[in-house]
């Protein structure tokens, strides 16, 4: 991604409004948040000053990735390998001493709370509370400080250039939609449906002007599709029969930046009771839709997609909130803005999240549409509509 001055402006207005003269950040998407650049084995830190000015020491061999997408002070290390036994840590302390040496007496922000992050590689490291220890030990008159709710209030809302892509994200998870559309038929595997339509999201991603673009496709169907209810989605051996609601769901990722996605098909013709459950959730996500707008509470965009699948008959069956923020994570029901009954957040122009009306019937199957939103100065923008 080029170089975003708004989100670096976004930034120092934060820094300035708050008590950090700093902030000092070793997960990947915080990472992503303070320099543009998206570790790939999170043994990355990143140190961003009030001023502006951002440093990111990183391993050698992500210098190519960095240099590419960010405009940060870049200071590389040799990561640990099979020529060492030292630690990741270990290895880049010397570097982010270097990094940190103004900040003796400074006041420096750093995440103390639990936190989920996206999957950036197959491995990653996790500093956890041993980048503290390493930064007392350099810093010892400085104060260390959370600035947990400080992060997530900025990675709620997106700045145009990050939008962009969360937009790319979208249009290839559109082709890939396209294809489950094409390829489910009764006899086919989960398995293989999963696989057809993982593999046109790979073809198309690798032509985009992307450094790193990743995608996850699930295929639920019949009973198991009523499992899509829980915390993850999971691609099983069933072989789908004629009749099946059959659900497809998706994230794809551009350079860092996430979506959650799902669509439900059925093999043949519907019936007359999947008819009904398609209607309830396109009526579901309509008003949702008429209910986004800044300054709206997250709970009062739930209550208009939950009251229409109450009409319905189906508010049992509406077994998790409307939705929860997406971007700089797929997956994360706590992720801001959260549209859920008890939810106080308060929308924004740039929050950008899920919104998945659905219906799940244990034994038989479910309907989930779930779109990728974005919160805009009179309503909200669909990502897609497809």
């Amino acid at each position: 991604m080029a170089v975003d001055a708004e989100r670096r402006t976004r930034l120092v207005e934060a820094l300035k409004a708050s008590s950090h003269d700093a902030l000092i950040c070793s997960s990947a998407s915080e990472v992503l948040l303070l320099t543009g650049y998206w570790p790939v084995m999170g043994a990355s830190v990143a140190v961003f000053h009030s001023d502006g000015e951002v440093k990111v020491v990183l391993p050698e061999d992500e210098l190519e990735i960095a240099q590419k997408t960010s405009d940060a002070k870049l200071i590389a290390y040799k990561p640990a390998g099979l020529h060492t036994l030292e630690s990741p840590l270990a290895q880049l302390a010397e570097k982010l001493r270097s990094a940190t040496k103004e900040l003796g007496r400074a006041r420096i922000g750093v995440l103390t709370k639990e936190g989920m992050q996206p999957a950036t590689y197959a491995v990653s490291s996790q500093f956890r509370s041993s980048l503290l220890t390493l930064l007392r030990q350099m810093l010892p008159q400085a104060v260390f400080e959370s600035c947990d709710e400080m992060i997530e209030t900025l990675k709620a809302a997106k700045t145009p250039k990050e939008l962009d892509v969360m937009q790319t994200a979208c249009h290839v998870a559109a082709v890939g939609f396209a294809k489950a559309n094409a390829c489910i038929a009764a006899g086919l595997r989960e398995t293989q449906v999963a696989a057809t339509v993982q593999a046109a999201f790979e073809e198309t991603s690798e032509a985009l002007p992307l450094q790193r673009s990743y995608g996850y496709f699930f295929c639920m169907s019949g009973p198991n599709a009523a499992k899509a209810a829980a915390a993850y989605a999971r691609t099983r051996q069933r072989v789908i029969e004629q009749g099946d609601l059959v659900m497809i769901h998706a994230n794809t990722c551009a350079d860092g930046y996430w979506t959650d996605l799902t669509r439900t098909f059925t093999t043949g013709e519907p019936s007359e009771r999947q008819k009904e459950m398609f209607k309830a959730i396109m009526e579901a996500r309509a008003a949702g839709l008429k209910a986004i707008r800044p300054k709206v509470l997250g709970r009062d965009v739930d209550t208009a997609v939950r009251s229409v699948m109450e009409q319905h008959g189906l508010g049992s069956a509406f077994k998790h909130a409307a939705g929860h923020g997406v971007g700089f994570a797929a997956a994360n029901s706590n992720g801001r803005p959260r549209i859920h009954p008890m939810s106080d957040d308060v929308l924004e122009v740039g929050m950008t999240f899920n919104l998945e009306p659905a219906a799940y019937f244990d034994g038989y199957g479910g309907v989930r549409h779930c779109d990728l939103v974005a919160v805009t100065a009179d309503g909200s923008r669909v990502m897609t509509e497809f």
